[in-house]
């Protein structure tokens, strides 16, 4: 009964935190709600991870730690905000270190004990090492954010990149080998090489936050067909777990987002049409399960190739009118030796008649008739 109230306790939380957070007016509202979200969460693993370590005989220890953790990691923003604000670069690589570093302290655990890992309390070690690189690479996330001069569009991408190697490594590792070794090395060789490639494309191109966004859900796409793929693959027997099959993943997430950053090259999205692009993608494939149920086809494929179907064209339907959106906002001699800047102010005709009719003054002075057209031109 106590262990039934706390998860409804827990529940009736998160529900309102998940209200609270989406009902920002404001964009620094809406980052300071994050960044006590994403402490709170972060803390409640930390609390979890310190649970399954010592593993204490009381059963209220084992239920308040991980709640007392989850409290102070909100509590912490909250007190600390007005005297250290956070930026969006800041909350973008910090809750990137946090996460991806569970994974990097779980890859060098592997790496140091092998086959070892799994006997006596050597998962407690694990643990430990992947809290602790989890809370070191949140610390350096947070500093990098502060003193490198990345645009949101950079951050976003060196996160992307440092978020999908590791993954996209680790699954061609499997395809060769099930050693536990080699899993745990091929995180952090994926996990340094994708830092690299990140750092090397903020160099070469200039992608915003919303190109990054929509360049992830492709990436989703592609990464969750693989997966399916796999999974179909080994359904027909023509594969088995640590052979070529695993490579069908790892190649939806690279091609998902070498596919994305090509066709996003120059879109300049704003966050929010970033994240139009993962509702439409998502839309779609809700709208593609639907036409599956309908279908009810005995085989796997069609309920996964259906969705998938859907899914990338509504993705690809929001991303191109989003595109000519964009395109149609820039001056038609942008890429000129003159520069063009031209406007129409239609409402400035009602303004005009008013001024005309009733002799309207500013400032003690008889205001001038407003222009309906402007145009100038910079060499």
């Amino acid at each position: 009964m106590k262990n039934k109230i706390i998860t409804l306790f827990l529940a009736v939380i998160l529900l309102v935190v998940s209200v609270w957070s989406v009902s920002a007016q404001n964009q620094d509202d809406l980052l300071f709600r994050r960044r006590v979200v994403s402490s709170g969460v972060n803390n409640l693993f930390y609390g979890l991870a310190l649970v399954a370590i010592i593993e204490p005989e009381s059963d209220a220890a084992t239920a308040g730690i991980p709640i007392i953790a989850a409290g102070l990691g909100a509590l912490v923003p909250v007190l600390t905000n007005e005297k250290w604000p956070i930026t969006v670069n800041q909350l973008t690589l910090t809750t990137h270190g946090q996460l991806i570093g569970w994974a990097h302290g779980f890859g060098l655990s592997a790496l140091l004990m092998g086959d070892n890992l799994e006997n006596g309390d050597n998962y407690k070690i694990a643990i430990g090492m992947g809290a602790a690189t989890s809370i070191g690479m949140g610390i350096l996330g947070k500093s990098f954010g502060k003193n490198k001069p990345w645009s949101e569009g950079q951050a976003s991408m060196f996160a992307h990149w440092g978020g999908i190697m590791p993954v996209t490594t680790f699954f061609g590792a499997l395809s060769v080998s099930e050693d536990v070794r080699l899993a745990g090395a091929s995180v952090l060789l994926g996990g340094a090489a994708g830092y690299l490639i990140g750092n090397s494309i903020n160099r070469q191109d200039t992608y915003t936050r919303g190109d990054v966004r929509a360049i992830g859900a492709l990436t989703a796409l592609n990464g969750t067909l693989g997966a399916f793929i796999y999974v179909d693959i080994i359904g027909s027997g023509e594969a088995e777990p640590g052979q070529w099959g695993w490579l069908c993943p790892a190649a939806g997430i690279i091609s998902g987002t070498l596919i994305g950053q090509a066709w996003l090259k120059n879109a300049d999205l704003t966050p929010r049409q970033g994240m139009t692009s993962i509702w439409s993608a998502t839309g779609g494939a809700v709208l593609g399960l639907g036409v599956a149920l309908l279908v009810n086809s005995e085989s796997i494929t069609p309920w996964y190739a259906i969705p998938y179907a859907t899914s990338i064209g509504s993705y690809a339907l929001a991303i191109e009118m989003m595109k000519k959106k964009n395109a149609g906002m820039v001056s038609i001699t942008d890429g000129g030796k003159n520069h063009w800047s031209f406007s129409i102010m239609p409402q400035n005709y009602f303004l005009n008649e008013k001024i005309a009719g009733s002799g309207f003054r500013l400032n003690g002075k008889d205001a001038r008739m407003q222009p309906l057209v402007s145009a100038s031109v910079t060499f």
